[in-house]
């Protein structure tokens, strides 16, 4: 791991959860790419707060009100909707453990379009820590198997655990540690400041960048979370290929 992304990751830790690590020194080009590594996954404040060090309290970023997410695929999303509905009524509700499902989801999509968004994966990072224990964590593991999704938040978990220094004993539903999470999380963040647009993709995938860029880059992302949560990633890709023919122009 390069020096910037070392960094990168220390002023996260500091500025999420107030885990205070001296940076090392770089040289203004590289403290350049940094911030661009925080704007790019829009985490811009927290870096800067603690880079600056003038917190008066730990920056926190917005936490959904359960009901927000929602699941592409039509079968697994009427899951979801059944398991909010019956929350309420059941013998010991628990608002902390429907959020938690939310930001799930949200930072499976997110990552299965996009890849990974370490605001997402600080979100789910800080809600543990506020609010982990009041997770009914039985409850949240049944429901993740029920929307196939408990690979996927394995992976991100396990982001955490490789990158912004969470145990597993902190996150009870992360079975196994998903060592693809370290290669993932550090691709995310390019140490350098090449340009997206002229970036290339091998000739033996079926879409290229000229005619479909987007679409080539979601086909990428699927491809690499279809093993984690294979419904849903096939469900966000032919749903982004119907989005993309309806606006093919003529």
């Amino acid at each position: 791991m390069d020096i910037i992304k070392r960094n990168f990751f220390c002023l996260l830790r500091y500025g999420a959860f107030n885990e205070y690590e001296p940076v090392e020194k770089m040289s203004a080009y590289k403290w350049g790419v940094l911030q661009r590594m925080a704007q790019a996954h829009y985490v811009e404040a927290i870096v800067n707060s603690a880079r600056d060090n003038t917190r008066s309290q730990c920056p926190t970023l917005c936490v959904p009100d359960a009901g927000l997410s929602r699941l592409c695929n039509g079968f697994l999303n009427r899951r979801l909707r059944k398991i909010r509905a019956a929350e309420p009524d059941s013998a010991k509700p628990s608002i902390e453990t429907l959020n938690m499902l939310d930001i799930i989801v949200q930072t499976t999509e997110r990552l299965i379009l996009h890849g990974v968004t370490y605001a997402h994966i600080l979100n789910m990072g800080i809600f543990l820590r506020s609010y982990g224990d009041r997770i009914d964590y039985v409850k949240l593991e049944k429901w993740l198997l029920q929307l196939n999704i408990l690979s996927m938040a394995e992976l991100e978990a396990s982001i955490l655990i490789y990158t912004l220094g969470f145990q597993q004993d902190e996150i009870p539903f992360v079975r196994r540690v998903i060592p693809a999470a370290y290669n993932m999380a550090l691709n995310a963040l390019p140490s350098d400041d090449a340009d997206e647009d002229t970036a290339t993709v091998s000739g033996r995938h079926i879409f290229t960048l000229n005619s479909g860029g987007k679409l080539t880059v979601t086909f990428l992302n699927c491809q690499r979370c279809f093993f984690y949560a294979p419904i849903e990633s096939v469900s966000v890709f032919l749903t982004q290929i119907a989005s993309y023919i309806a606006n093919m122009e003529e």
